[in-house]
């Protein structure tokens, strides 16, 4: 999926307002079945047994190998292939790569995080979370990284997903435990090594956060906004305001804190 980076068109203009989404759909296995042998009576039929079998043999060792190379979780009554998640972390530094390997947890599946989202907050398993996703395909994860949103708990785990209008699952812990929420993809958008990005706003308009995310729940915190404005001499342009004060070079701003976006593993 090829990204556009909004950022470069600001000062014209952006735009973006809101919040959460969520889904899979689960792939299907197929498992061959034998029924029972049959005692030979002849040499040919012998023989016969004997390629049979040793055909059996090669499929059932294929399998095998395939199981070992990847893992699935059930979702309802089928099956849903998980992604090869060392993919994901031989490509990581060796400092996220210890985090990472915390998240693993609830990647495969073997604890849940308590979700902070749209349809009410509840305890879910990372298939759960694929599940509730309104997509007619598997999610497709598209990115991965890591990056300390704010400041607490080490750093957070956020994954791209494009299904479902696309969305960004965001890990994090706290007090031993899992928590996570769900954000649109047009409301964390550009966002940046130091927790920083672009949210939801409409024609004209960006709204820029930071996000606190622990046990206690999850605060978009507002650092800034940019409007479209009629100048006295009827010219139009960009009025940024941070943290309540007027900042005259907006481009400059953004220039200076929107320029080092984090690095996506895909």
């Amino acid at each position: 999926m090829k990204k556009i980076n909004r950022l470069s068109v600001i000062s014209a203009t952006i735009g973006l307002t809101g919040l959460l989404l969520s889904g899979c759909s689960p792939d299907h296995g197929m498992a061959a079945v034998y029924g029972p042998e049959v005692e030979p009576s002849t040499e040919e039929e012998v023989e016969y047994s004997e390629a049979v079998s040793s055909s059996k043999t090669e499929v059932e060792s294929e399998q095998s190998t395939e199981n070992e190379e990847t893992e699935t979780v059930e979702i309802g009554s089928e099956d849903f292939v998980l992604p090869d998640w060392k993919h994901y972390e031989e490509q990581m530094s060796e400092e996220d790569k210890k985090d990472f390997e915390e998240y693993l947890a609830v990647l495969n599946g073997d604890e849940k995080f308590f979700c902070f989202d749209w349809d009410g907050e509840k305890n879910r398993t990372f298939n759960e979370y694929l599940e509730s996703i309104e997509s007619k395909s598997e999610p497709d994860i598209e990115g991965v990284t890591l990056v300390d949103l704010d400041d607490q708990n080490g750093k957070e785990l956020i994954l791209e997903i494009y299904e479902g209008g696309g969305n960004y699952l965001i890990l994090t812990r706290d007090d031993g435990k899992f928590y996570g929420t769900s954000m649109g993809a047009r409301c964390f958008e550009e966002l940046q090594k130091d927790g920083k990005y672009l949210g939801a706003g409409g024609a004209g308009d960006a709204y820029y956060y930071k996000m606190k995310i622990d046990s206690n729940g999850v605060e978009e915190i507002p650092i800034g906004e940019l409007h479209g404005e009629e100048k006295p001499d009827g010219s139009y342009g960009d009025r940024l305001e941070v943290n309540g004060e007027v900042i005259e070079d907006a481009q400059k701003w953004i220039e200076e804190n929107y320029s080092d976006p984090v690095d996506w593993i895909q």
